[in-house]
């Protein structure tokens, strides 16, 4: 086995990232944050203050298409593995897919003109086509990042990059969008939903059109996709490091839809302060931009695992003093709020970065490499994570109205899964990653085997 020295020699032989290519790479999340932002922020509250649909019925449908979306993600992921085109596996798709994106986004923020009887299935339709697009188009960007460069390293950068980048677009989306919305609608809430999602789809179309054209795919080994797609599920889940942080992003993601579908709740009828509801969800994505970029930092002083579960003692910290904080401690709301963004980008964007190593493990392990299912099995994990918090939040507020008093036990309910029920899955996610072990010198070696055509069966054990 040649030292780790000869083997970073080998993977540095690879054209470098340029940072034109790492800027269009980062800004592409940009183009999804557009349709992503303001799902996540004001989903729930645009279903039922402007729609005029009942928790239960956005619950139940949020659930649904989740798990559509959830089941569709492998489909994509097998697709995208299994293009070929002079363009690569992956760039391709963001040149086809991002017009009708837009178009989807546009047809379902436009349910309003239909009748009250009809809205219900037109969110349906217009919510869950638009969700499948994103999700075909997402399964192919997050794939990108694992052929882009083989280097562990410089995938913590990218990851670095677009996740920052992503995390304060979304900062100055979710605060700019309900102003656009008052300022188009001109007391129109709908109208101003149709002209801003317009708007939004026209600048994604032309930040994917770039990242297509600006993005290349480097790192192909000799080790090709199964025959049957099903055949690359299985071999995930005998992947070891893969099943920990899959498991790991389903409990991550419950907690985190829980505290950003809670938070306007959360502010508006606990804290009685509906003024502050864009503030407090803008104070938590500048917490996950912050945590986003200190990735590199962090990681040069403390093993990937251990910095996870430190994040994750924090998130479970600053759920319980949510959870026990007064209706009139604002700043104190404001500063847990700042402290639980920043570890949960932490751990977004150092998760999205050893995926890709799970990735090549995959290759290494089976002579069979499934980038984009590597992906979209997380996600799948994500999105039922996501549907899990989604039922809870259905049962929690059943009986919430707008502008409508709210009873005790739905402040309570309020408050558990603003604080507690994040706190307790966070505890169970430090659980987890202790039992990751595949360290970036492993993937070193492993990656320099595959570049080199061989496999398990060919070469030595990994240390």
């Amino acid at each position: 086995m040649p030292p780790i020295s000869s083997d970073k020699a080998a993977l540095h032989a690879y054209e470098p990232i340029r940072i034109r290519e790492i800027a269009s790479y980062s800004l592409g999340d940009t183009g999804f944050n557009l349709y992503w932002a303001p799902l996540s922020a004001f989903l729930m509250v645009y279903l039922s203050d402007v729609v005029g649909l009942s928790l239960v019925s956005i619950s139940t449908l949020l659930i649904t298409m989740r798990l559509i979306s959830a089941f569709a993600d492998p489909v994509f992921g097998a697709i995208a593995d299994r293009t070929r085109t002079a363009h690569g596996r992956y760039r391709p798709w963001f040149l086809w897919l991002c017009l009708p994106l837009a178009a989807s986004a546009i047809m379902f923020f436009s349910i309003t003109n239909a009748p009250p009887d009809a809205r219900l299935i037109g969110a349906y339709v217009g919510l869950i086509l638009m969700n499948l697009i994103y999700t075909a188009a997402n399964t192919a960007y997050n794939a990108l990042s694992g052929v882009i460069t083989p280097d562990s390293v410089q995938r913590e950068l990218i990851m670095s990059s677009r996740f920052g980048a992503a995390f304060l677009s979304a900062v100055f989306i979710t605060w700019i969008t309900p102003r656009f919305i008052d300022w188009a609608g001109r007391g129109n809430a709908a109208l101003g939903w149709q002209f801003v999602m317009t708007i939004y789809g026209v600048i994604a179309v032309v930040i994917l059109v770039n990242l297509f054209l600006q993005t290349h795919e480097r790192f192909a080994s000799n080790a090709p996709p199964n025959a049957n797609p099903l055949l690359d599920v299985a071999e995930l889940f005998r992947n070891r490091p893969w099943v920990i942080l899959f498991g790991l992003a389903g409990v991550v993601m419950a907690a985190s839809m829980l505290r950003t579908s809670i938070s306007p709740y959360f502010m508006k009828a606990y804290a009685g302060r509906p003024d502050l509801v864009v503030s407090f969800l803008m104070t938590f994505t500048l917490g996950l931009a912050a945590g986003s970029v200190s990735v590199a930092f962090v990681t040069r002083v403390m093993s990937r695992p251990a910095s996870i579960a430190l994040m994750l003692g924090i998130v479970a910290l600053s759920g319980l003093g949510l959870y026990l904080s007064g209706p009139h401690q604002i700043l104190l709301m404001f500063a847990l709020q700042a402290v639980s963004g920043a570890a949960f980008g932490f751990i977004g964007t150092l998760t999205f970065a050893m995926y890709a190593d799970t990735a090549d493990f995959n290759a290494w392990k089976t002579g069979h490499r499934a980038t984009a299912m590597t992906y979209s099995m997380i996600m799948f994990s994500k999105k039922v994570g996501a549907a899990g918090a989604a039922a809870f939040i259905g049962w929690a507020l059943a009986g919430y109205a707008a502008n409508l008093p709210v009873s005790p036990l739905i402040l309570d309910n309020i408050r558990l899964l603003m604080g507690l029920a994040p706190a307790i899955l966070a505890l169970v996610g430090i659980g987890i990653i202790a039992l990751y072990d595949l360290t970036p010198e492993k993937v070193v070696k492993l990656q320099a085997q595959l570049l080199g055509g061989l496999g398990r069966s060919e070469s030595s054990q990994l240390p």
